[in-house]
């Protein structure tokens, strides 16, 4: 299965981050429990919407973010908590488990967050499990040198973008579907389309580089 599905379809409030500390999925349960729209948050560091700070009040949530020097170092980042602050302003603490999923190189990956309040009962470890169990491969291919790093931005139809940002916001295959008047059979077509185009393996990959690359 793939991660985004997972991370969209969970009751729990989820988000990831790619490699540069930037929002790139922020499932249902994220809105309804920090109050922020997915489209609001979308391109934006995780640090300035969360506001995270530990227990003694000290500031947690940086530019220079920890999480993401662990898992450059393939380190396990466990399970830690802290509080964080909600669109009106409030703040609650909440406990966190983290889960790496690699990207198409080694110095891209995604960090799927999971959480919820601290006073809530909380099947994140258990989530978590099964989002490493849908994640890709973690054998990567080497960066490609410099010289050769220019690719040619991919194109997608007008109808892919579409997808693609529904994707964003985590809809569902049957809901892509229902929004856009199409088939679940033609919505997954349009989706292995964008999967080559992008040359990535999963939704959440896809998702990921399209906001890298302001394809979204």
């Amino acid at each position: 299965m793939d991660p985004l599905d997972i991370v969209s379809g969970t009751g729990d409030a989820a988000f990831a981050t790619d490699e540069q500390e930037r929002i790139v999925i922020w499932n249902k349960s994220a809105e309804r429990l920090l109050g922020y729209k997915a489209e609001s948050v979308l391109g934006k560091s995780c640090y300035d919407v969360l506001c995270g700070r530990d227990v003694f009040g000290n500031c947690f949530c940086s530019g220079d973010c920890a999480l993401q020097h662990m898992a450059r170092r393939h380190e396990a980042i466990r399970h830690f908590e802290m509080e964080i602050r909600t669109q009106s302003g409030r703040t609650f603490p909440a406990s966190f488990s983290i889960v790496v999923v690699p990207g198409p190189r080694p110095s891209r990956f995604t960090v799927v967050h999971l959480l919820q309040p601290i006073d809530g009962r909380t099947e994140a470890h258990e989530l978590a499990r099964r989002v490493l169990t849908g994640a890709p491969a973690p054998a990567l291919p080497e960066d490609p040198p410099a010289a050769s790093a220019s690719a040619t931005e991919p194109s997608l139809t007008g109808r892919e973008l579409e997808v693609l940002r529904l994707l964003a916001v985590g809809t569902s295959t049957q809901e892509i579907a229902d929004t856009l008047f199409i088939s679940v059979a033609t919505t997954r077509n349009h989706i292995q389309h964008i999967l080559y185009k992008l040359e990535v393996h999963s939704k959440l990959e896809a998702v990921a580089a399209a906001l890298r690359t302001h394809l979204i």
